[in-house]
């Protein structure tokens, strides 16, 4: 049923400003339950300082630390004549990057505008 309230067609039927009491009887008082409580282990607390002094120092350290480079015994991991092939495809590959970077000087010539990385991404690009 909806009774029309000032203009504004309200359902007043299902308003009760009172509280309505559950449908069997009385309501029963809550019993008395011991509360439980979940106790987290407490996470240690941090000094704001220290977060933002890592943050910076993290922001300022772009490139990671680099480690001395290491050794590798080749032989554990290939024959030797696999590891000939494999030093052989390399050769060839540094070679074929220096004709390029040949090229690339002639092109662009000495006072060219790309640096030095972006002549060997270019000429690394180039090999086929």
């Amino acid at each position: 049923m909806t009774n029309n309230v000032h203009g504004i067609g309200i359902n007043t039927g299902s308003v009760n400003p009172y509280g309505s009491q559950p449908k069997g009887g009385e309501a029963k008082p809550e019993e008395n339950k011991p509360e439980v409580q979940s106790q987290a282990p407490a996470a240690p607390q941090v000094k704001p300082d220290d977060v933002l002094s890592y943050m910076a120092q993290n922001a300022v350290a772009v490139n990671p630390r680099v480690s001395a480079p290491r050794t590798y015994d080749i032989s554990k991991y290939v024959t030797p004549e696999q590891a000939a092939r494999i030093a052989g495809f390399v050769t060839s590959f540094e070679d074929q990057v220096a004709e390029g970077l040949i090229a690339i000087d002639a092109e662009f010539g000495e006072n060219s505008p790309l640096s030095e990385q972006a002549k060997y991404e270019l000429a690394a690009g180039m090999v086929k």
